[in-house]
């Protein structure tokens, strides 16, 4: 292989590389070009290595060994050795020592979003500013009617909900170094965590949000249209009859609703599997695998306040409970990806966003229980001494 013809040959490809890059949107296609970039400068180093040991010994005395007729194995040989092989200086010495680089990149070792931003429902609807989603209350109800006299009214009776759009961005920074010199992947990593960032704002929307302008309208939002009518359960702590009374408080009254989901706190989850009986037996059997409690499936959401936590409010939403299809996620847009050199070139730094239009909304009426924490006041002080009122002095 000519050295000096594969080094422009890897010269041309960067060059064109880096055309493509400045116009290509598709996250999948840049993470491809960035693992060629990388891959391509990775080769170009060995290749300076290379022609540099060549030249030198090209111009070192012939002897006779055979060494010499193998040179450019041991030139080979030698540049994968130097590659990765950068130095450093020892504090308070001269002694250069070489840093090893691991290709690989160890990513967060637990789950950092929800998975309730899987289980809701997605609509695509690019290109739309507003959608809106219509629902039932009720149903009338048939009467019985004599000959000659009007039919019984039983008309349905209608609402919708309102989904604006809303922007939810991410941000971030490399310098070049990163991205351009390490055989580890940076770059790619970079832009997986954009990814997790939009989706972890908006699995906190889809419960948190208030419902203002550029805001989700969340499931513990007071302005939700889907759950104006429903009755909130008060529970003032996690014991043996809580999950008992949370799936007969949710659905009509004709039957005990099935595919519902409980959404909590893990601490939460921590006290339903603390409950014992009288006996010392456990109070429920939780499916970690399954994730699920007595079989009925759950989602551990952070944004979810604890009831079992002391610090947890009066009136504070802290358990939500019905089917995810009943919240609808509209994709207003894809996700797009840009990637600038120039915001900061002086400084070497590589930037890249991430944005895209979505929105969220209960759409189903009645379609969760919401769960407040109920706090008992403490016991009234007797009077301004500990003493009772009708106690003599």
């Amino acid at each position: 292989m000519n050295l000096e013809i594969r080094k422009k040959e890897i010269n041309d490809r960067l060059a064109e590389i880096r055309s493509l890059a400045e116009k290509e949107t598709d996250v999948a296609k840049l993470d491809e070009l960035d693992k060629e970039t990388d891959e391509l400068i990775n080769e170009r180093s060995a290749l300076d290595k290379k022609l540099a040991m060549k030249r030198k010994f090209d111009q070192a005395p012939i002897v006779e060994t055979k060494s010499n007729e193998e040179s450019e194995e041991v030139i080979e040989a030698r540049a994968k050795t130097l590659k990765e092989g950068r130095t450093v200086t020892v504090s308070g010495g001269t002694v250069l020592v070489p840093t090893h680089l691991d290709p690989t990149i160890a990513g967060v070792p637990y789950r950092e979003v929800s998975t309730l931003v899987d289980k809701v429902k997605t609509v695509n609807l690019e290109g739309g500013e507003t959608y809106k989603k219509s629902f039932v209350k009720s149903n009338g109800t048939a009467g019985l009617t004599t000959e000659g006299n009007a039919y019984t009214t039983a008309e349905p009776t209608f609402g919708y909900a309102t989904i604006s759009k809303v922007k939810v961005t991410a941000y971030a920074e490399i310098t070049e170094e990163l991205e351009k010199l390490p055989a580890a992947p940076y770059s790619a990593e970079v832009l997986k965590g954009i990814s997790i960032a939009l989706k972890k704002k908006i699995s906190q929307q889809i419960l948190l949000g208030a419902g203002t302008t550029n805001t989700f309208k969340g499931i513990f939002s007071a302005n939700v249209e889907a759950l104006e009518d429903s009755t909130d359960l008060e529970i003032e702590e996690i014991n043996e009859n809580t999950l008992t009374d949370i799936v007969y408080a949710y659905g009509g009254d004709e039957e005990v609703e099935g595919g519902a989901v409980l959404i909590l706190n893990k601490h939460d989850l921590r006290a339903f599997a603390n409950l014992r009986t009288n006996e010392g037996r456990k109070v429920h059997v939780i499916d970690y695998k399954a994730q699920t409690i007595d079989g009925i499936p759950y989602v551990i959401n952070s944004n979810c306040k604890a009831i079992s936590d002391p610090t947890t409010e009066d009136g504070d939403y802290c358990i939500a409970y019905g089917a995810p299809e009943n919240y609808e996620v509209p994709i207003f847009s894809p996700v797009e990806i840009a990637k600038s050199t120039d915001y900061k070139f002086k400084d070497g730094i590589i930037c890249y966003k991430a944005s895209v239009f979505t929105g969220g909304n209960v759409v189903g009426y009645k379609g969760f229980l919401r769960v407040t924490k109920k706090v008992t006041p403490g016991p009234e002080p007797e009077n301004g001494n500990g003493e009772d009122e009708d106690e003599e002095n």
